[in-house]
């Protein structure tokens, strides 16, 4: 027996779903389907040029299953172009970022993992998750919650999401510090030491906040915003993070 697809994650749907050669009686032209995860992969891959671990946490795959999507889907294109084939983006198994389940016809409710999601994935995320250092991670963030979006300013985001490692829990650290006229970077960094916070993932961090954080033994590694808490903690779980073994924030940026 056949088994059952799983979903995989996409960002969005296209605007374009259908394209045609020109030159060729439109009777006579054979049609290519191309579904929307292999259209994602391809964009991930091709266009955005991440590297395919990447990818695959980002659709939310096993390794191999993203490099079987990728090759289906360059080979359907790959026809059409040479062959002369017409190009329809529809159908596949797929979750979209809203979290929307293609399979379900529904969103999923609240933070819950759609149940289509495939296994290999899961366990391949959950593995290196346990695996992380076992004290606490620090990451600027704009809400409360691990799915808000990195912050790029460290002294002055709107809180510190906090993270668990052997417990996978979240907590949220508020920061005042950006209310303050100066000082906003040094604050923070000393409210983090006092926490415990033994790792910080940040955008940039200014010469005197790096200086307090790295005094208590603080690990840095640079983040870059618009990707969520959660995606940051992966990253970091992975060892795809650059440590950050300098202050990066020039003088002008400076405000602490």
């Amino acid at each position: 027996m056949a088994r059952e697809p799983r979903c995989r994650h996409v960002e969005r749907l296209p605007a374009v779903k259908q394209f045609k050669p020109g030159g060729i009686s439109g009777v006579s032209v054979q049609k290519v389907i191309l579904k929307v995860e292999e259209l994602e992969a391809v964009r991930l891959k091709d266009l955005l040029g991440w590297e395919q671990e990447e990818c695959a946490v980002k659709m939310q795959v096993s390794r191999p299953t993203f490099q079987r999507i990728l090759i289906e889907g360059r080979a359907k294109i790959a026809d059409a172009l040479v062959n002369g084939k017409e190009i329809l983006i529809e159908g596949g198994d797929y979750c979209l970022g809203g979290g929307t389940c293609r399979r379900q016809q529904r969103r999923n409710r609240g933070k819950a993992e759609c149940p289509y999601l495939e296994p290999a994935f899961m366990l391949e995320r959950d593995e290196a998750l346990s695996q992380a250092s076992g004290g606490l991670v620090a990451v600027c963030s704009r809400g409360n919650l691990p799915v808000s979006l990195v912050d790029g300013r460290f002294g002055r985001c709107s809180s510190f999401m906090i993270w668990y490692p052997e417990s996978g829990a979240y907590a949220t650290l508020d920061n005042n510090g950006d209310i303050l006229e100066q000082g906003a970077g040094t604050g923070a960094a000393y409210e983090l030491v006092n926490q415990g916070v033994e790792v910080l993932l940040a955008t940039k961090v200014g010469a005197k906040a790096f200086y307090v954080l790295s005094k208590a033994g603080v690990q840095m590694y640079e983040v870059l915003p618009g990707i969520s808490v959660e995606s940051a903690i992966e990253k970091f779980a992975n060892g795809e993070l650059r440590p950050l073994n300098a202050p990066n924030k020039n003088e002008m940026e400076e405000q602490e």
